[in-house]
């Protein structure tokens, strides 16, 4: 569970969040709408903690992995697509190097408390490792690379060769092999062609986890999100249900206001 307890935001003077309380599922798919300053990218950075709040908390649960892609191409080089790619589970690849460790010691170790402990820590760290899906991780790049648009040619040139929007397209896939519990994508379909685009709908409507999405393509929003929070002159209003369903609400309640 994501709460927002009572945040506020404001950048010289002018308020983005005022005092804004809210909670959503860990397996929900928002996408956040509103006019360009609104603070939708100011809510990623927040919930990513890139930004600390002027006031109030943000709570996710412990141990809880963020993803953030920002709309700038992160500086990269000296590695091929696959291998940066791939660093996204440098974590995992510690727990592999500890398994192999810890059978060292299994291997080196009589019955004795020693042997107990390390036989213990190394069910929890195949535990983690399983659940992450960690060795399958080549082939599970490899087809998220596929998906948005590079070829098996690409995979092995240094990312430093290509564009700033290539390079975004190799950090998103970064994130999407990370599987973190909330994936936060501030504009992520600007350097996609409409293949792409259509590979990143499947994958984030099959997503595990919590997703936060801000974007100006409304078919992306549609296929993808089933809750819409709207931000407007500090606050958010949540909507739950697709994309097109909020925008008959909104005009319906623009006419009443008329």
């Amino acid at each position: 569970m994501l709460t927002l307890d009572n945040i506020s935001k404001a950048y010289g003077g002018r308020v983005i969040f005022d005092s804004v309380s809210w909670s959503m599922a860990d397996d929900g798919r928002v996408s956040l709408v509103g006019l360009n300053g609104a603070g939708k990218s100011t809510l990623l950075r927040l919930i990513g903690g890139v930004l600390e709040p002027d006031a109030g908390r943000i709570s996710r649960p412990q141990r809880t992995r963020v993803g953030y892609l920002e709309q700038d191409a992160p500086e990269m080089g000296g590695r091929t697509v696959l291998d940066e790619t791939l660093s996204a589970l440098a974590e995992m690849r510690a727990l592999d190097q500890r398994r192999l460790e810890l059978e060292e010691t299994l291997a080196r170790e009589g019955p004795g408390p020693v042997h107990d402990a390390a036989l213990t820590e190394l069910g929890d760290v195949l535990h983690e490792l399983e659940r992450h899906d960690f060795y399958s991780a080549e082939s599970r790049a490899t087809a998220v690379l596929f998906g948005l648009g590079f070829s098996e040619a690409d995979l092995a040139r240094d990312v430093a060769e290509f564009s700033g929007g290539i390079r975004m397209r190799i950090a998103l896939a970064r994130l999407l092999l990370q599987r973190p519990e909330f994936l936060l994508l501030d504009e992520p379909t600007n350097h996609l062609d409409l293949e792409s685009i259509n590979a990143l709908n499947v994958s984030l409507q099959k997503y595990e986890g919590t997703v936060l999405l801000v974007t100006h393509d409304h078919d992306v929003i549609d296929e993808v999100a089933t809750r819409i929070w709207h931000f407007q002159n500090g606050r958010i209003e949540d909507f739950k249900g697709p994309y097109a369903d909020y925008l008959l609400y909104a005009q319906e309640k623009a006419a009443v206001g008329r």
